[in-house]
């Protein structure tokens, strides 16, 4: 298949795989790999921007039942930069400026990492509370923005809630005795709407710098306590 008329960039991805591994970028969809499946997604042509970067959120979500559905959201979280400045040219083949995965960027040579949980704003992973708050500083409602977010972590869940009721009828002998702590990775745009990017079923809970650790830490506990482990 052809897009006759337009050029336009898609991101591709394997259907079960993690880390970045085998992204790639395509802007002809005859280009596409057809060796296995694979997550098409539509480029977001738009990204509101950070110094000049691109970037992303890693919003921690905690399910803790489904029948009702019970949902909290962690009040941190990270944000994840691309490492190279964001240019609306169709560069293709520098993930670096079109992809904000910390697998991939972390090993660009530009890659400039957070050393102390006292400067969540230094380099291109950031505490969700700094960004949060930088973003105010320049003017954006938060309580609106962060509505929206909402909005999508809520609808996105009812949309796969079918087949997760019917497998816990099936396997579960009482409804709160399972759990689930999901990544969901939202990127916004220039107009300060939320994109859904994907939603990671085993969010990395590694911890390779200081401020890693002690977001992570607390998520875990947090998670621990909600779901009654002492």
């Amino acid at each position: 298949t052809k897009i006759e008329g337009r050029k336009s960039l898609w991101i591709v991805k394997p259907n079960a795989s993690s880390q970045g591994k085998g992204i790639y970028l395509i802007d002809d969809l005859s280009e596409l790999r057809c060796t296995e499946e694979q997550i098409v997604s539509k480029y977001i042509p738009n990204p509101l921007l950070i110094n000049g970067h691109k970037f992303d959120l890693r919003i921690y979500v905690l399910v803790t039942s489904w029948d009702p559905l019970r949902v909290y959201v962690f009040k941190e979280g990270l944000a994840r930069f691309a490492t190279e400045n964001y240019t609306a040219q169709k560069n293709k083949k520098n993930k670096f400026i079109h992809l904000t995965n910390y697998s991939i960027n972390k090993k660009n040579t530009k890659y400039v990492s957070n050393e102390g949980v006292d400067r969540d704003d230094y380099g291109y992973k950031w505490g969700l509370t700094a960004l949060c708050k930088h973003l105010e500083q320049i003017g954006i409602d938060m309580d609106l923005l962060w509505s929206k977010i909402y909005d999508v972590i809520i609808k996105a869940l009812i949309a796969g809630e079918h087949p997760v009721i019917s497998g816990m009828k099936r396997n579960c002998s009482y409804r709160t005795n399972c759990f689930e702590l999901f990544g969901f990775d939202v990127l916004l745009d220039s107009d300060l709407k939320p994109w859904l990017l994907e939603i990671n079923l085993s969010p990395s809970l590694a911890c390779e710098s200081p401020l890693d650790t002690d977001i992570k830490t607390k998520l875990i506990a947090d998670t621990f306590n909600l779901v009654g482990i002492k």
